[in-house]
């Protein structure tokens, strides 16, 4: 057996993934709640700067119901400490480029896995652009966030981890350091009681309605589908990084 390959079992073996055959399973009965902008619905909350991986213009949408979640756990935080939103809402034309750039990353890690596993572990980090379930960000149910101080710097929710070292993504990641366990419990505390779910292969990614959410906390149906973002929609960025 090659280093390659007892590294791809025994990444398998920690996965917290969720099936996808289970989540195409779960029907949707999209509510037709709209969007919008949570920075508007809550000043409280508050945009990052840039995303940490990649450039593409970004908007400030979300399903209401998810902006009322996000401004209900910014009002936990002690004080000094700010919800910072990295990404809501995504466009499919970004989604699959996210999910283009986890392919290569995953060829990277495993360079003799097969088409199959490659794509299966590119999906633990973004979601197929075309499976039969919608992508969770491109329903406004999902949300990238962390917790940042009043200057603007983050809490530490990854050492002794490189950003880019996929070891610290999992919730329950083994080997953090006792800062990084500490702010992730206060992570969850403040976001748990909203309503919305952590995908515990991502401490960042939570989410409310999707078919994830639906997965996670036994509804029968997902209540949000994917949803065009409106034509009047303000994008932070440069607009010529938005792929067509």
């Amino acid at each position: 057996m090659s280093d390659n390959t007892s590294a791809l079992d025994a990444h398998s073996h920690d996965a917290h993934a969720e099936d996808q055959d289970e989540l195409d399973a779960v029907p949707i009965a999209e509510c037709g709640e709209p969007l919008v902008d949570f920075l508007a619905a809550c000043p409280a909350l508050l945009l990052s700067p840039r995303h940490p991986v990649f450039e593409f213009p970004r908007v400030h949408l979300v399903r209401e119901s998810v902006a009322r979640m996000l401004c209900d756990a910014a009002s936990r935080l002690p004080d000094g400490l700010r919800l910072q939103i990295v990404e809501g809402y995504r466009p499919i034309a970004v989604q699959r480029e996210h999910f283009r750039h986890a392919l290569q990353e995953a060829k990277k890690r495993f360079p003799d896995a097969d088409e199959a596993t490659l794509s299966r572990e590119a999906g633990r980090y973004s979601a197929p652009p075309d499976a039969i379930t919608p992508p969770p960000h491109l329903t406004g149910g999902a949300v990238d966030v962390s917790i940042v101080r009043e200057d603007g710097s983050e809490l530490d929710f990854i050492s002794p981890f490189e950003m880019m070292d996929l070891r610290h993504a999992a919730m329950n990641a083994r080997g953090l350091s006792e800062q990084a366990e500490k702010n992730r419990t206060l992570l969850r505390e403040i976001l748990e009681p909203t309503g919305l779910t952590n995908y515990a292969d991502e401490w960042w990614h939570w989410s409310y309605g999707d078919n994830g959410w639906a997965l996670r906390v036994g509804a029968k149906a997902a209540i949000y589908d994917k949803i065009e973002v409106p034509s009047d929609a303000h994008w932070v960025g440069d607009m010529s990084q938005l792929p067509s």
